[in-house]
């Protein structure tokens, strides 16, 4: 194997040990974590609590408070008056550089608690070092690309145009008030990240669901947002099961816009419910991503960059490449360069120096991956590493080992998302053919191509059916350009980190004047 290849190792840990600021922000002085509504603790009047753990240990970090009907509609009245104000000095009528200032403050606030954060990532989102603190860096990129869109964007009134003889028309955007976003377990300091600033700097006041698997960070946010200064009401976080929480936000009128990020099943159960009251939706709801390796790629290469990113996160990815096509000529030498490098991953504790494949996030995706790694088996993949449970000396976590398995044309062993170290290989016999297989889903968030030739592969990549098409990379993510999906995968709109982002957040209007009649 060249030197090259074996230098490419996938996303590791250094030791990490949790600051006791941290510790004291689970304890709460021994009560649970409310949520935030209208800048203050709530408690909530079901009386119902949740517990968020460890998913490495299983230690219980924090008992959360779950907020319910009434907390949403509380947060949607503390919304709904701070965006409104009273004698116009609402967050709409905030000016812009008062909004960049705020974020830029809270943005501040999370560099100096740092730590505090990546034990959120780390301890609640089981996340190795070197990926929560990549993810960490997303806050203030973040905050700073939607400040400069902000300072540009054109709002309120456009320039008139006469459009009929004695009346004239303009559009006039806006923000629509108040709008929620429903945070996955999987990227939750990301994502709160990607929701909060362009809603934010938009006008609008909001209300963050994280997931009730990793509530840490959001609530964590939500206190230094009141540190920041921003207005009570402005910022609210409503922590819960997506049963519960989630089902409330999506059922109340009041909220006019909500962006989801989550699994299919429950994205178009919320869309079907915002449909009978007319609230706008956006989502990204999974993928299935696809590779496909032409007959000039370096095999062994190429399988351990893709095995990097098919284990980014342990698997946990949306993005991320579960589906490899690649020119049978090389097929072999791919395969078992692929099954060398999920064999070397040193499966641990994420806090622990040198793990490179943690646990799982819960008890039902652990069941959920034994049971596609079971399936695969049973459509026709013959497996070259078969998965099953891992057992990590001292620790009681999810664990599980990486899946590998060859496949054929025809045989559709692999159609759902399957959040974990998990691929399947298909050889094939020309890049047509394989980008035939890689269109064959209904997701359509992210894929790539693998070649010398770099001309071929940006043709390939305009043809695939997803939001975002690579060359020679995988999970490429940059402020300016879209991310989002096609098929299933994602829709409206411009996805996240774009200036159409910053858009989605707002509504528009066409207004008509004319003289009065004589």
């Amino acid at each position: 194997m060249s030197t090259a290849a074996t230098e490419i190792r996938a996303f590791t840990a250094v030791t990490f040990d949790s600051p006791t600021k941290f510790t004291e922000f689970c304890k709460n002085g021994g009560k649970p974590l409310g949520g935030i509504i209208g800048g203050r603790s709530v408690k909530g009047m079901m009386n119902v609590t949740f517990e968020t753990s460890d998913p490495g240990s299983l230690e219980i970090l924090a008992t959360v408070c779950e907020m319910g009907h009434a907390e949403v509609a509380n947060s949607v009245d503390a919304a709904t008056r701070a965006f409104h104000g009273t004698a116009g000095n609402g967050w709409k009528n905030t000016t812009i550089e008062e909004r960049c200032r705020l974020a830029m403050r809270l943005v501040e606030l999370c560099d100096r608690d740092r730590d505090v954060l990546l034990a959120c990532e780390i301890r609640d989102g089981g996340k190795v070092s070197e990926l929560a603190e990549g993810d960490f860096t997303q806050i203030r990129e973040c905050a700073e690309y939607f400040c400069r869109v902000a300072r540009n964007a054109q709002m309120g009134e456009s320039e008139a145009c006469q459009v009929a003889i004695g009346i004239k028309g303009y559009s006039f955007r806006e923000p629509w008030g108040v709008v929620a976003g429903i945070i996955p377990w999987n990227y939750p300091l990301v994502l709160t990240a990607w929701f909060m600033f362009p809603a934010l700097l938009s006008g609008n006041c909001i209300l963050i669901k994280p997931a009730e698997d990793t509530p840490l960070s959001a609530l964590y946010i939500g206190k230094l947002a009141e540190e920041a200064g921003f207005p009570p009401g402005v910022i609210n976080v409503l922590p819960g099961r997506g049963e519960i929480t989630g089902q409330c936000l999506a059922e109340h009128p009041g909220v006019r816009f909500i962006s989801f990020t989550g699994s299919p099943g429950v994205g178009q159960w919320i869309m079907r419910t915002c449909d009978q009251h007319g609230t706008r939706m956006k989502r990204e709801m999974g993928g299935n991503g696809a590779a496909i390796v032409l007959a000039d790629a370096d095999p062994e290469l190429v399988a351990r960059m893709i095995g990097r990113y098919t284990n980014q996160h342990f698997g946990q990815t949306c993005c991320t490449v579960h589906r490899v096509f690649v020119d049978k000529t090389i097929a072999d030498d791919f395969i078992e360069a692929q099954r060398v490098f999920f064999s070397e991953l040193k499966i641990g504790y994420q806090a622990d120096a040198g793990t490179q494949l943690g646990a799982v996030v819960n008890s039902t995706q652990h069941s959920r991956i034994l049971q596609a790694q079971r399936e695969t088996i049973d459509r026709g993949g013959e497996a070259v590493l078969n998965g099953g449970i891992a057992q990590v000396e001292g620790r009681e976590g999810y664990y599980l080992k990486p899946a590998l398995y060859r496949t054929r044309p025809g045989i559709d062993c692999n159609p759902a998302e399957v959040f974990h170290a998990f691929t399947t290989i298909c050889p094939i016999g020309s890049a047509e053919q394989a980008l035939q297989l890689a269109n064959n889903s209904p997701y359509g968030l992210g894929a790539s191509v693998w070649t010398k030739d770099i001309q071929r592969g940006v043709s390939l990549a305009k043809q695939f059916r997803d939001g975002t098409c690579q060359v020679n990379c995988h999970n490429s993510i940059a402020y300016g350009l879209p991310y989002g999906g096609q098929g299933i995968s994602g829709g409206p709109g411009g996805g996240v980190n774009c200036e159409e982002t910053f858009y989605d957040y707002t509504q528009v209007k066409a207004i008509y004047v004319a003289e009065y009649p004589n």
